[in-house]
């Protein structure tokens, strides 16, 4: 490895104490760059950086899949002109969708991308930025394929991260999986102790679906995945079915259930003209979704009616998110086409 990107996103990761709280700020920022520097310059790596939106970034919470696809075509780019890892800076409040989403778009790409970031500033006693910071940096350099997230030494797959603590540095959890709990030996072992992908399996291919996807600019990508609808069951509490979208996802509870009359309510609210897919999600993050299970309540029945549904599967929740959108940017008329690659039709 000669050449890492290094993207610069904001978050807590860049924040400092501001009079209205934390917020994302340049000198933040370059405190970090010089971590980086110093750390990369140790193992003759050259660190290439990228600030997108500034030196200082922007609070995740702001972050949008136009942003998700300014990033992605970052790495394409990068990864063309020789870099060999990625790693991203990034607030951890919405993590999990941008893993997802770059899980989704770089899955032919056999180079380690890896996100983190912080859930206490740089300016806090103690903080876990340092840490972070060297430990994602690590195992960039131990040559670990694929999209990543580090957080409090673990390793988590991007489609299966799920932010579960909103304060504590052990903010991640992998959702139906287990994480790799990182051993920095791992990227101090001898090149013969340490297989390389073969030279052919580098560098940045593009599939058909993210050719198509970083041809197109931010306002179109969030044009288009503006028509996801998320209905939230609640005992007791009854949906607004004005709003139509060309993705509805139902998160309900169980197996994939909501109440029965909500299931009524979609019926007779799509009687006629285009119908949206339906994706039954579950409070419960645990386990394989089985929108079939019960009678009544089950979210599949709604195949029946003549409603294309699909079952969540064992993903998270923000995969799910950032697979409607995926599937939305790429192939706005038939999405169903991206969604049944993952998920089960019924």
């Amino acid at each position: 490895m000669n050449q890492v990107s290094i993207i610069l996103t904001g978050g807590t990761i860049a924040s400092g104490f501001g009079l209205s709280g934390k917020e994302p700020t340049e000198k933040a920022s370059s405190r970090l760059r010089m971590y980086l520097e110093e750390f990369f310059d140790e193992k003759g790596v050259k660190p290439v950086f990228r600030e997108p939106w500034g030196r200082a970034g922007l609070d995740s919470s702001d972050l949008d899949p136009g942003h998700w696809l300014e990033i992605t075509r970052i790495i394409v780019s990068d990864i063309s002109e020789g870099s060999n890892g990625v790693l991203i800076l990034h607030g951890t409040d919405t993590m999990a969708y941008t893993a997802s989403w770059l899980n989704l778009c770089l899955w032919k790409t056999g180079i380690p991308v890896v996100l983190t970031g912080s859930q206490l500033t740089l300016d806090y006693t103690p903080d876990d930025v340092t840490v972070n910071i060297r430990g994602a940096a690590q195992a960039l350099c131990s040559k670990i394929a694929g999209v990543w997230v580090y957080c409090n030494w673990k390793l988590i797959q991007g489609a299966r991260v799920h932010k579960a603590r909103a304060t504590h540095p052990d903010a991640f959890v992998p959702v139906n999986s287990v994480p790799l709990f990182f051993n920095p030996e791992w990227a101090h072992r001898d090149e013969a102790r340490q297989p390389d992908l073969p030279e052919k399996e580098r560098g940045a291919r593009l599939s058909e679906d993210l050719s198509a996807l970083v041809s197109l600019d931010a306002e179109t990508i969030k044009k288009r995945t503006s028509g996801i609808r998320w209905l939230f069951c609640a005992p007791g509490c009854m949906p607004d079915m004005s709003s139509k979208g060309k993705i509805l996802v139902l998160y309900g509870f169980g197996a994939g259930n909501v109440p029965s009359v909500v299931l009524r309510m979609i019926t007779e609210s799509f009687t006629s003209g285009a119908r949206p897919l339906i994706i039954a999600c579950s409070q419960a993050e645990g386990d394989v979704k089985d929108p079939s299970a019960y009678s009544g309540v089950g979210v599949a029945s709604l195949a029946r009616d003549g409603f294309k549904v699909y079952s969540q599967m064992d993903y998270p929740f923000e995969f799910i998110h950032a697979l409607a959108c995926y599937a939305l940017a790429v192939d706005y008329d038939n999405p169903g086409r991206v969604l049944e690659k993952f998920l089960r039709c019924y």
